[in-house]
């Protein structure tokens, strides 16, 4: 910038000329065009980003769908799951999800008699605690697909049309996602919650009337076998991935 009065350039940060004196309105305060460059660089680097982890998606995908070798490395598979151990904690955490809508969501026990319903007996009409729920059933079936996603990408490298997701850490996570998700949407149904408290309510009435020893439920053991296996499945993830990285 220079003076209005003299011509002369006028210095960053000056409040007045330095060479006739007269004053200046502003300070002068020279751009910065680095922050902007800065910006523009990392917007560039986020979608150069996106748009290589679509190709890599498409890529896999496309190796998935045109594979034409072999379909199933059973022997292969037996083997592995006695010389990889996350091999193994997949197999056993996909069992685990897969047995959790057969086991007990809800319990109670009256003097001794204990009654319980797994997912699909309590999304019916014939269970101990129906509450005639067909969303529950579908949750059920849903979860045990996701069962089936665990230990097929947990030995993909043996599944010839998996091989494509072998390093494909966002398709072998889908399994827990979406477990997650329908374990979500089970226990915030309106009528399993209703079951639930109807369960709480009766212990908290027999221990006003002195009797709660003998009263006693909640959610069964269902929820947990679940939420285990899922667990078991990140740490087979996390073995998986450690292990290619070293």
């Amino acid at each position: 910038m220079n003076c209005s009065n003299c011509g002369k350039e006028i210095m960053e940060g000056a409040t007045y000329c330095l060479e006739c004196g007269a004053s200046i309105d502003e300070p002068v305060v020279l751009k910065d065009l680095k922050p902007k460059n800065v910006e523009e660089a990392k917007a560039s680097g986020t979608i150069k980003e996106k748009k290589n982890f679509i190709e890599t998606m498409k890529d896999d995908f496309a190796k998935c769908m045109s594979y034409k070798g072999p379909k199933f490395d059973f022997s292969g598979y037996i083997k592995s799951i006695g010389t990889e151990t996350n091999v193994l904690i997949g197999l056993l955490a996909a069992i685990l999800v897969y047995m959790a809508p057969f086991f007990s969501w809800i319990w109670s026990e009256h003097f001794r008699v204990k009654k319980t319903s797994n997912l699909f007996e309590l999304g019916g009409k014939n269970g101990e605690f129906s509450v005639n729920s067909g969303i529950l059933i579908f949750m059920g079936i849903l979860i045990m697909l996701c069962a089936i996603d665990m230990l097929a990408f947990s030995g993909c490298k043996y599944i010839g049309p998996l091989k494509a997701f072998e390093k494909n850490y966002v398709i072998k996570a889908l399994p827990i996602v979406l477990s997650l998700i329908f374990f979500i949407i089970v226990i915030n149904n309106n009528k399993y919650d209703a079951a639930l408290e109807f369960i709480k309510n009766q212990e908290e009435t027999a221990q006003k009337l002195g009797s709660g020893t003998n009263y006693a439920g909640g959610m069964g053991v269902g929820p947990i076998l679940l939420i285990s296996g899922q667990v078991l499945y990140v740490v087979s993830l996390f073995m998986d991935y450690t292990k290619r990285e070293k």
